[in-house]
């Protein structure tokens, strides 16, 4: 009678953890169905938010660009972050290269570095090898790239043509367009034939959502990416491309001057990183905006003359006025090198437009008329710069 008891006991023990195993994966099943991921999260807030996509060869890190998105607008912009940017290294105490701090697979340290110098938060982060990417474009079915002048290269002992104008790459003539190494492009070129280079592959992502989001191929497009994201936050990030307003997207790069620290050419930032955080943060008022790529800036012409005999003066503040978005179309010397109060002269009768021009560097002194000031009288707004303009503000 005891052993009998004892196996009606068992049974019944097995059969109430039976149960209790299957609520607990019943439960998880649930849970993780009706759980919202932190992409999701993001989108359904509606406010910007940056990933930073890095691309590597396999050995050492290539490109850097945080892509700033807002979900309720559908616009973006792409921020270059050079390899060679100069900041203070937290382990060595020392001031060295920012991609120094990058390990393939291990990102962290990279990226609080970046977090740093921007001031704000990076929450996703993709990253590809160059393999990657190479399949990742050949499941699209290739990207569209335009190539100004004709290329022709030598690639392993392999002679590669690239044609001028609007070419149709597959995934192996596009890394080659992608490693391209001329020593004829300048810093400037590099960097936008990169940012567009990502602009036409976000671009063929939009347009191929419905084949990347069906079952059969979600496993191959997971492995073109190393992320943070969960499976169904990557798929919820891709396809919001479908919503990027593609033609206006913005691109930006940081704007300092170069100096050699031991062996190495670093690039420090404008005002210790001030005017690359002023730029952040309006750029991404700028994404959330509802009135256009530049709001009421939109299609305002500027003119930036140096009135002192500070060299470099003019060339310095155009690049502040572009970093914001603004149209700067001349810069040069002005008539006088003697000029104490800087001005910003409304030559065609927008006065609300001056002053927001004014503002960016704390001018208070605005002229209006088309012939005040010299220069050029077919601009919207002259700026010339004055003995009490530091390089930043207005003192």
């Amino acid at each position: 009678m005891k052993g009998h008891s004892r196996t009606r006991f068992d049974t019944g023990l097995i059969f109430l953890a039976s149960v209790f195993v299957i609520l607990l994966v019943s439960g998880l099943y649930i849970y993780q169905q009706v759980r919202v991921d932190p992409v999701t999260t993001s989108i359904q807030q509606g406010k910007p938010f940056a990933v930073q996509l890095m691309i590597h060869d396999g050995k050492e890190l290539k490109y850097t660009e945080l892509l700033f998105y807002c979900p309720s607008t559908g616009r973006a912009a792409l921020l270059d972050i050079p390899g060679n940017l100069g900041i203070i290294l937290p382990q060595a105490k020392k001031v060295g290269r920012i991609d120094s701090l990058y390990r393939i697979h291990a990102i962290e340290a990279y990226r609080d570095a970046i977090e740093t110098v921007v001031k704000e938060e990076i929450p996703f982060y993709l990253e590809l090898s160059f393999t990657q990417l190479e399949r990742l474009i050949d499941l699209l079915g290739g990207i569209e790239v335009f190539v100004a002048n004709s290329l022709e290269m030598d690639v392993k002992g392999r002679k590669i043509q690239l044609p001028s104008g609007n070419l149709h790459l597959d995934g192996g003539k596009a890394m080659v367009y992608l490693s391209l190494q001329d020593s004829e492009e300048s810093d400037i070129d590099r960097i936008i034939r990169i940012q567009k280079f990502i602009q036409s592959l976000l671009k063929k992502i939009g347009e191929s959502v419905d084949f990347f989001t069906h079952p059969d191929v979600i496993p191959y497009v997971k492995e073109c990416f190393r992320t943070d994201m969960e499976t169904r936050g990557l798929l919820a990030f891709l396809s919001e491309m479908r919503k990027l307003d593609i033609e206006r997207m913005a691109f930006q790069r940081v704007l300092g001057n170069q100096r050699k620290v031991e062996t190495e050419e670093l690039l420090f930032p404008h005002f210790e990183g001030q005017l690359l955080r002023q730029t952040v943060k309006k750029m991404l008022e700028t994404l959330a905006s509802t009135e256009g790529v530049r709001g009421e800036d939109a299609g305002l012409t500027l003119e930036i003359l140096n009135g002192t005999k500070i060299p470099g003066l003019a060339r310095r503040t155009r690049e502040i006025y572009q970093s914001f978005g603004f149209d700067v179309v001349s810069y040069g010397n002005a008539e006088t090198q003697e000029v104490e109060k800087t001005m910003v002269i409304d030559r065609k009768g927008n006065r609300e437009g001056a002053s927001r021009v004014a503002s960016i560097i704390k001018c208070t002194n605005i002229v209006t008329g088309p012939s005040a000031g010299g220069g050029q009288k077919n601009v919207d707004i002259t700026i010339v710069l004055g003995g009490d303009f530091d390089g930043r503000y207005c003192k």
